[in-house]
């Protein structure tokens, strides 16, 4: 992955002070990052080094798959899918269900009929009980919408293949509601380390089960998280783009620009754009300080699509207030498909004949890029170096490192979430009714 920070717009005086008031936090990491006891709040760090719990979904995979197996549907909302479906879809791409690759894996996360009614008619026409499995993923193992999805979708299939409780895997916390459950039923299950939480669990369980069933190399994802920890716990900030990203960001924030744009340049990074959202939300959207005092801090993250997005979005972005930071993220690697050199129509765009659809596509964010810099509008740039599960498992734990930074400097807890317990319990009170 290769971190651009030279159009920020920040001081270099700035940016090095800020990073260097987080040299105890960031030494606080690396020796979390070397246990292996989740005991930390950041134990999420521990993940991509824990062999064991790769043995165990491991094992768990094996005893699920089978030779024909075409479809895995992930039951989950918010952490217990966003992680998982952003790799998905990086790899597998956004028009997956148009190709051929099996398996495939479809996502329920929230209670609509539309979806239910499609994931249950593609299953229904499956020959065998042995062609599909359903993964539920719920940390609580008591999160309305994945318990109601799971009841629905298990109701359907039992009545049309009979006794499917093999074709189950729960995934949640030891000792949980849907644990107990699964040990009644006799459906598979894993476990979730108590520590970590669901926006930062796409390294455990959570991700490694179903993208290790729909054939993810896994073993790369991991290395490159790997390496991502090298980078990012290091005192070295050329090394350590987390860091910066998160001195700058928060900066950035205090200088009013309190929105964050994730530009995506591939529809099929739209859902790794949306992984972020939560994980900066959930994080960093607090209502109180680690002082105990009321500060609604909170920084929103938004996600754009290019170039799709610079038609709907672009005249705001560089024509309204300068409330933004933005994060232009790309990988341009492939030359698949070019506009022919005899075109049908030649004269309507100049200079396009046998060029690709990536060249154009990097053509347009040279163009984005000149018009931030035009504008004096601030942002980074990443460029992925390719969509690979390596890459996707550097990038992942970059940002979740960049987000405990970024919760410390605005001094709010990075893994809690008090405030969504709001809507949970008034949804238990109606359900009542």
């Amino acid at each position: 992955m290769k971190f651009h920070a030279t159009h920020t717009l920040i001081d270099d005086a700035e940016l090095t002070k800020t990073a260097a008031s987080l040299n105890e936090y960031r030494a606080h990491l690396q020796a979390v990052a070397q246990k292996t006891d989740y005991a930390d709040p950041e134990c999420s760090l521990q993940l991509p080094s824990d062999d064991g719990q790769l043995e165990r979904a491991q094992a768990l995979v094996e005893a699920i798959k089978t030779p024909t197996l075409q479809y895995i549907v992930v039951i989950g909302i918010g952490g217990s899918n966003l992680g998982t479906q952003a790799v998905y879809d990086a790899i597998a791409g956004s028009m997956s269900l148009l190709y051929d690759r099996l398996p495939k894996l479809l996502f329920l996360d929230t209670v609509s009929d539309e979806r239910m009614t499609a994931v249950v008619r593609i299953l229904s026409r499956m020959p065998s009980r042995e062609d599909f499995a359903i993964i539920s993923v719920s940390k609580s193992g008591g999160t309305t919408e994945t318990i109601s999805n799971t009841e629905v979708l298990w109701r359907s299939l039992e009545e049309q293949f009979g006794d499917v409780r093999d074709r189950f895997c729960f995934i949640t916390d030891e000792g949980s509601n849907l644990w107990k459950a699964s040990e009644q039923h006799k459906t598979h299950r894993i476990a979730i380390p108590k520590q970590v939480g669901g926006r930062y669990s796409v390294m455990s369980a959570v991700g490694l089960v179903p993208l290790l069933l729909g054939k993810i190399d896994i073993e790369a994802m991991r290395s490159g998280a790997r390496d991502a920890l090298q980078d990012n716990l290091s005192d070295d900030l050329t090394r350590n783009h987390a860091l910066v990203s998160a001195a700058c960001t928060y900066l950035h924030a205090e200088l009013g620009r309190s929105i964050h744009n994730s530009f995506v340049y591939a529809a099929k990074l739209e859902s790794l754009g949306k992984w972020y959202r939560q994980l900066m939300g959930e994080s960093v959207g607090k209502e109180k300080n680690l002082n105990g005092d009321v500060v609604n801090a909170g920084i929103t993250p938004i996600v754009s699509i290019g170039s799709t997005d610079l038609h709907s979005m672009a005249q705001l972005y560089y024509g309204g207030p300068d409330d933004k930071f933005t994060n232009i993220i790309y990988s341009f690697k492939g030359d698949i498909n070019l506009v022919p050199r005899e075109m049908k129509m030649p004269g309507l765009v100049q200079d396009i004949g046998g060029k690709s659809l990536e060249q154009i596509t990097a053509a347009i964010v040279g163009g984005v890029k000149a018009a931030y810099k035009n504008k004096q509008r601030p942002f980074l740039e990443i460029d992925m170096e390719g969509i690979t599960p390596r890459e996707l498992g550097y990038y992942l734990q970059f940002r979740m490192i960049e987000m405990m930074y970024l919760a410390k400097l605005m001094n709010v807890n990075a893994f809690n979430q008090p405030a969504v317990e709001s809507y949970k319990e008034a949804t238990r009170e109606l359900l009542k009714t």
